[in-house]
């Protein structure tokens, strides 16, 4: 395929796609059939290249529309090219994806697995792997099967197909380059299935437009015939191409194809872009940007919050005119700075800023009017302790934090007789060592300017965490039970009563004792809570007798307690 003047890597591009075209019927070694692998992986970092021409191409499209919108001014023009660039970039992944798959099912049948790599968000195929793997490179019965059948002169309707797909994506592209209204003028322009027939399809375009359709129509246009080394006559294109044609060559000609249209796309988008009359902002970031009217909310209260993107030449620092409160309506009392605007917050209430900002548009320095409005608030500290006023030892003592007129990152608390790890979202665990009977915590806002301001300080009681109670079975101390539920019971459990607010509280048990009324002898207790042989025998004569258990335990600030459970066994 070639058409129009062609750059050096065309040209290069070109002679590797007449070498491989010309080596495709040979009955080559294995060296040289493995030397295909090394001319598709250079076509296709070729390709590689193309896709961030293409993305530039896009980039600037998307620049221009922002800068049509930023000065009002109309968008019908851009959105009629804007839409052909999108239905171009469509259409040209469809047909990237088409080719791919082909390679990739001749590839499957040959390896018995997928060869891809990677795929767009609609589903098409991008990237296939490297053609290093393949263990049947050198099949010529599969490409040929596939894309030919047992008679060359008329190739089957796969082979077929990979045709006039192709062509169809020429004539559509084609036309969305050459069908418009400039003014009063509408170019029209339908693409020929013969080539001999272009140069009269021509006569209905806009005149400017006609060498680059020519050069694009040509460009994707697969020569009807070929001469095939071994052949004295020619043969279809399909079958001078992938007849006894190794699997490797094969594909590295599906990816020369895939050049050919990321070529004509990347010309045919940067012609649709020069369609486009304006000289857009310059921008070389694009950062998403959250706003909202207030940063802080009280509790109850709801936020609307706004993300939107934000493009602007960070090698510019706009110039900036302003005025605050009684000043900003008038503009004799306005200041310049450039970049940014420190706001005191010396008054507390509610602020005004208004101003305008300097834009470069066509070279000349525009101005666009902004305001900004905010609250200053008077500054008041909080911490709460939602399970108690009180701080226990070894416990994971939980309390909240908060300060009014200051987000959580700004907000600090420094400690007195405990320690303090912080949970997220203003919540911290306490930590009171043993033997500790008062601390006390204090909270400080930090200003923008790094320094601090004390906002209270919260004193509490510190003592041992509540005794445990002991758990066996259902029973209660001092209730009854059966004898079955007795016997059936083998644990026993150390735990804080329900009533108590306290949670993920835990406790060691050290060892324990049980009785049976007058019975000889008594069980005892593991550190785990299993009762042992002995317990469990004195329990399966307990009936219509008092059980009396005892136990040892630790609780996390190393306090050893004892707690017993009474309770009595039904006859």
């Amino acid at each position: 395929m070639a058409g129009g003047k062609e750059t050096p890597r065309q040209k290069m591009i070109g002679m590797m796609y007449l070498v491989l075209t010309a080596l495709l019927a040979l009955n080559v070694s294995k060296q040289i059939v493995a030397a295909f692998i090394t001319i598709n992986d250079k076509i296709d970092r070729s390709s590689a290249s193309i896709d961030e021409q293409l993305q530039s191409t896009y980039a600037r499209l998307d620049q221009k529309g922002a800068t049509l919108r930023a000065e009002n001014r109309d968008l019908t023009n851009y959105n009629f090219w804007n839409s052909n660039a999108l239905a171009l970039k469509k259409s040209s992944a469809e047909i990237v994806g088409f080719l791919l798959s082909e390679c990739n099912d001749m590839i499957k049948e040959a390896e018995g697995t997928d060869w891809v790599e990677q795929v767009d968000a609609e589903g098409n195929i991008i990237k296939l792997k490297s053609l290093q793997g393949i263990q049947n490179m050198d099949n010529y019965d599969i490409p040929t099967n596939m894309f030919v059948g047992g008679n060359p002169e008329n190739p089957n309707d796969r082979g077929k197909q990979l045709v006039e797909k192709i062509h169809a994506y020429r004539n559509q592209i084609s036309e969305l380059l050459a069908n418009y209204s400039d003014g009063n003028k509408k170019w029209i322009f339908k693409a020929p299935e013969n080539p001999a027939e272009l140069s009269s399809a021509l006569i209905t375009a806009n005149p400017k437009d006609t060498t680059t359709i020519s050069r694009l129509y040509k460009s994707l246009t697969l020569p009807e015939r070929l001469y095939s080394l071994g052949e004295e006559t020619e043969l279809p294109w399909v079958s001078a191409t992938f007849d006894h044609a190794p699997i490797v060559a094969a594909a590295a000609m599906f990816t020369s194809l895939k050049l050919d249209i990321k070529n004509a796309q990347v010309l045919s988008a940067e012609y649709m872009l020069s369609k486009i009359d304006v000289i857009p902002f310059v921008f070389n970031k694009i950062e998403p940007m959250p706003y909202a009217a207030s940063g802080y909310i009280n509790q109850g209260d709801s936020l609307n919050l706004r993300v939107m993107i934000a493009a602007f030449d960070s090698n510019e620092v706009a110039t900036i005119r302003y005025g605050i409160d009684a000043d900003s309506a008038n503009r004799n009392n306005w200041k310049e700075t450039k970049g940014g605007i420190s706001l005191d917050g010396l008054q507390p209430g509610q602020h005004r800023v208004k101003g305008e900002i300097g834009i470069r548009e066509r070279g000349e320095m525009t101005w666009k009017p902004w305001e900004f409005s905010y609250t200053v608030g008077q500054p008041m500290g909080v911490i709460a302790q939602p399970e108690m006023r009180v701080l226990y030892w070894g416990y994971d003592n939980v309390i909240e934090s908060a300060a009014s007129g200051y987000p959580a990152d700004k907000i600090k608390l420094s400690a007195t007789n405990c320690s303090l790890r912080s949970n997220g979202n203003g919540k911290y665990f306490v930590d009171v060592s043993r033997g500790t009977r008062s601390a006390s915590i204090g909270i400080q806002g930090i200003k923008d300017d790094g320094s601090s301001v004390s906002l209270g300080q919260f004193n509490f009681n510190c003592k041992p965490l509540p005794g445990a109670t002991l758990y066996f079975g259902s029973v209660e101390n001092g209730g009854t039970m059966t004898l079955t539920e007795a016997r059936n019971t083998t644990k026993i459990r150390v735990g804080l009563d329900p009533s108590i607010p306290l949670t993920n509280v835990t406790y060691a048990i050290i060892d324990g004792t049980l009785r049976v009324g007058e019975l000889p002898g008594q069980g005892t207790i593991s550190s785990n809570g299993d009762l042992d042989q002995r317990a469990k025998t004195l329990m399966a004569q307990s009936a219509g007798k008092s059980v009396v258990i005892e136990v040892k335990y630790r609780d996390k600030a190393g306090i050893t307690k004892i707690e017993t459970l009474s309770f009595k066994v039904r006859a």
